[in-house]
């Protein structure tokens, strides 16, 4: 048997034997950076002396300590220390958790030694008893004793090393031993160091948190005593991007370019004060140098409010306008209240941060798995015509009897979620526990019940689809009489192929209302199917008391749409689901915005909704005060969150037909940007396509 035959899924349950998908993950990564399977395969067989899988005989604690001892550490001539070992790897014994981003304000605030004082007193740090000999503290203190050994290993090999500044960045790790960090410079390196110890040990998906917000001091600080200049400073915002967009290969997750690494900006603030929007010098230098330096990822997310400056949305709106798809904004006006709505604490919630593909996440007490499983609203729908025989649908004598049998089968579908949700048991994370407060004062590791909140979040797609399948239907069976539904169903089932069919399906893709437009059967068809959902997951616990939240965006709308069949809204067997809150039209804008806000984003349906927009080449920066003046009006009208893409469909076509024109060519897909060169044909067709639409072509 070859070395990668019989590689299986664990799927989230516990396994003794984790070697199989490792090797699968290596391999997916190591495809990524040759880009051809043969020699991925070919690098690993010659360097399985160097491939490493921690052992499941030793506590977490011990395997992650084995782990940094093992891993070969890479130095650069100059500038930030940051590298990855693709062939060592963290054993697991169950889901490992992924899109969390920790709070890297108390990384920067603390000590290995200040954490090592929680685990070796009896009350901690902060006067909670807890027992010295548990299973937890043991995870916690050999994990820190493995940090320790791999900062000392790194500012060893620094000081004998060609690295220009060695002695200055080997006294950067050796203070993160027993000091706080101190200048800005180094701030940026000890949050480079511990998001390469999560990506190590098989975190996905790591966000970065509110930048701005927590370096501000290190800024302010250094540039008061003069050891910083506002220059200097960008330049070491610019280098630190490049250093996190390294090994993205390694980062991204199904495709190049979907890594999750957020860095979130901006926001509304309270304080003893009172409350105001925060921004700062950084806020605008983060968001100027990924417009400068044209790099896909790290993405930016700007939470905005009717407080945003007017020149920082001029400065997004102008990197938008490059085509690189960020900042995507969040908008607080809405968010802050439907996250305590849900449950969050008003500081918590007021603190959010965006994780994976958009959604709102709390950050460093919470269990943060807001991308854990995906609904398709199209699907049950499809399901019950699949399903049902002709004489039944022959039965079916009204909207509302067929809208009770699409209810049937999406509930069906909820449940089927639920039932999964349910079988997962969570891999053992003491790193990620050991920057959740709660954890250490319940002495609990994460996967067991020690976060503050534990709710799951699920994403959801194909509305549009099962909306405007469903207006069809009601208009053309129920209300016009023009056909039958076995009439509609035969002409769906046989993938409207035949001529005599050409006509209906160019009808049923074009009907007008249709959902993006603010007409009142429309949204009376979303918010019931929506509002149906809802009452299915409201009252679903986990084991850990946690509640289940959804959102109307994902990002699996191609992948899922080729397990679909042919739908009543005009789209062909295999074609890509509805993606997010969207309308690809020429037609004015200004009608999706008004349909978005007057959706109801309250209850659990907070996990992210965005609005999915593609604009035409320097539309934005051809109206840019009209364009502006209309998002703070969107702002305060009720949207939650909007992403900008602009396309060319020419030069999209070009690139396609010659991958060397556009080599750096950065496209928007939905919740991630990427190279246009990177992704797979079906996905560069559905931005040309999307493309084409919004050009009225």
């Amino acid at each position: 048997m070859g070395l990668f035959d019989n590689i299986r899924s664990l799927g989230g349950r516990k396994s003794n034997n984790s070697r199989p998908v490792i090797y699968a993950s290596t391999i997916s990564k190591l495809n990524r950076k040759f880009k051809n399977r043969e020699k991925a395969t070919s690098y690993l067989a010659s360097n399985m002396h160097n491939f490493y899988i921690s052992s499941s005989k030793f506590n977490k604690g011990l395997q992650i300590k084995n782990l940094f001892r093992k891993v070969e550490i890479e130095l650069p001539d100059d500038g930030f220390i940051y590298f990855l070992d693709e062939l060592k790897n963290l054993n697991f014994d169950g889901k490992v958790l992924n899109g969390v981003t920790v709070d890297y304000s108390k990384i920067l605030s603390a000590s290995i030694y200040d954490y090592n004082e929680i685990y070796f007193h009896p009350k901690g740090a902060r006067g909670f008893a807890r027992d010295l000999s548990s299973d937890f503290n043991n995870d916690q203190l050999d994990m820190l004793d493995g940090i320790e050994l791999l900062i000392y290993e790194i500012s060893k090999k620094l000081r004998v090393s060609n690295h220009s500044q060695r002695a200055k960045f080997a006294r950067y790790f050796e203070d993160m031993i027993d000091k706080k960090a101190e200048h800005f410079e180094e701030a940026l390196q000890r949050i480079l160091f511990f998001n390469q110890l999560l990506w190590q040990t098989g975190h996905n998906s790591n966000g970065l948190g509110r930048l701005d917000k927590i370096l501000e001091d290190y800024y302010f600080d250094d540039m008061n005593s003069g050891v910083l200049s506002q220059e200097e400073a960008y330049d070491l915002i610019n280098d630190f991007l490049k250093i996190l967009h390294s090994y993205y290969w390694y980062k991204s997750d199904e495709f190049l370019g979907d890594t999750g690494q957020i860095i979130v900006l901006g926001g509304k603030y309270a304080d003893e004060y009172g409350e105001y929007y925060f921004y700062n010098d950084l806020t605008y230098m983060f968001i100027q140098a990924i417009n400068e330096l044209q790099l896909p990822d790290p993405k930016i997310v700007l939470r905005v409010s009717n407080e945003t400056p007017r020149d920082l949305m001029e400065l997004s709106l102008e990197t938008l306008n490059t085509g690189i798809g960020s900042p995507l904004f969040s908008n607080d006006e809405v968010i802050i209240d439907k996250l305590v709505e849900f449950g969050y604490s008003k500081g918590d919630a007021a603190n959010y941060v965006v994780s994976d593909c958009g959604q709102p996440s709390i950050v460093g007490s919470d269990l943060g798995q807001n991308n854990i499983k995906f609904l398709s609203f199209l699907k049950p729908l499809n399901d019950f015509f699949d399903s049902e025989t002709d004489r039944f649908l022959d039965n079916v004598l009204s909207f509302d009897e067929l809208l009770n049998s699409y209810k049937y089968y999406l509930k069906r579908d909820a449940e089927l979620i639920i039932s999964s949700l349910d079988s997962i048991e969570w891999n053992e994370d003491p790193l990620i526990s050991l920057f959740t407060d709660d954890c250490n004062d319940n002495s609990a590791d994460i996967s067991k019940c020690g976060a503050r909140y534990n709710d799951y979040g699920i994403t959801t797609l194909g509305l549009a689809n099962a909306v405007n399948s469903l207006y069809n239907i009601k208009r053309l069976v129920f209300e016009e009489k023009r056909y039958t539904l076995n009439e509609l169903n035969k002409m769906r089932k046989n993938n409207f192929k035949k001529d005599r069919y050409h006509a209906t399906f160019n009808e049923l893709k074009n009907m007008r209302p249709c959902f993006g437009l603010t007409n009142k059967e429309i949204l009376d068809i979303e918010n019931e199917i929506v509002l149906f959902l809802e009452d299915c997951l409201k009252d679903y616990a986990n084991e850990f008391g946690g509640k289940i939240k959804f959102g109307l965006s994902g990002s699996s709308h191609i992948s899922a749409g080729r397990d679909t069949s042919a739908s009543f809204d005009g789209r062909k067997d295999g074609e890509a689901l509805s993606c997010n809150i969207s309308f690809d039209s020429n037609r004015d804008f200004t009608e999706i915005f008004g349909f978005a806000s007057k959706l109801d984003y309250g209850g659990c349906k907070i996990n992210g909704n965005m609005i999915d927009l593609i604009f035409p080449s320097n539309y934005i920066k051809n109206n840019i005060d009209n364009f502006s003046d209309f998002i703070y009006s969107s702002i305060n009208s009720g949207i939650f969150q909007l992403q900008i893409n602009v396309l060319s469909s020419k030069v999209l076509i070009e690139a396609k037909e010659d991958t060397l024109a556009y080599p750096n060519l950065i496209v928007r897909v939905s919740g991630f940007s990427s190279y246009f060169n990177d992704l797979p044909e079906e996905y560069q067709d559905f931005l040309i396509g999307r493309a084409l639409m919004s050009e009225g072509k």
